[in-house]
């Protein structure tokens, strides 16, 4: 059996005692500093991360924000320029129209002066050979084989002029 001592009881009790004191003034002090000291570290670390979070959510939200301006300035200017080809298709087609209108029109007027022209022509030359063949009539008396023969040739005259 193991034999007690009194005398080194004492002594083991006063060495824990004074090693129990030793570490509490000096060891415990320094050691829950370094623990608080390294605490305060870690929540700092988690608040900033918390913090980074945040702004990068936020920055999140202000692109997206912003992508969607993007996107719905874009389709504004799609869709303006969509109106602005139409316009300019339907006033292109309204100039075109316009054109065709008026050359049409000076075309109709064309026309009708050559053809006014032509009338004009054409009674000069009847008149001028109506005259012509009065003339030869009254020049001669014709008996009814000269007068046809008269007739034919002016008829045979009139379709060479024609």
């Amino acid at each position: 059996m193991i034999a007690l001592q009194s005398n080194l009881i004492f002594w083991t009790i006063v060495s824990f005692g004074l090693l129990v004191l030793l570490l509490g003034k000096f060891g415990v002090g320094p050691l829950v500093q370094v623990l608080e000291a390294r605490e305060r570290r870690i929540r700092e670390s988690i608040e900033q991360a918390e913090h980074a979070r945040l702004e990068a959510e936020r920055l999140l939200k202000e692109y997206e924000e912003k992508l969607a301006e993007a996107r719905a300035e874009a389709q504004k200017f799609i869709a303006e320029g969509k109106q602005l080809g139409e316009n300019l298709r339907a006033e292109i087609k309204a100039k075109a129209d316009e054109e065709v209108k008026l050359m049409i029109a000076k075309a109709e007027d064309q026309i009708n002066r050559d053809v006014e022209q032509a009338i004009k022509e054409l009674r000069t030359e009847v008149g001028d050979l109506s005259v012509t063949l009065a003339a030869k009539v009254i020049e001669k008396e014709l008996d009814k084989a000269a007068h046809e023969q008269l007739i034919e040739s002016y008829l045979s005259e009139v379709g060479r002029l024609s």
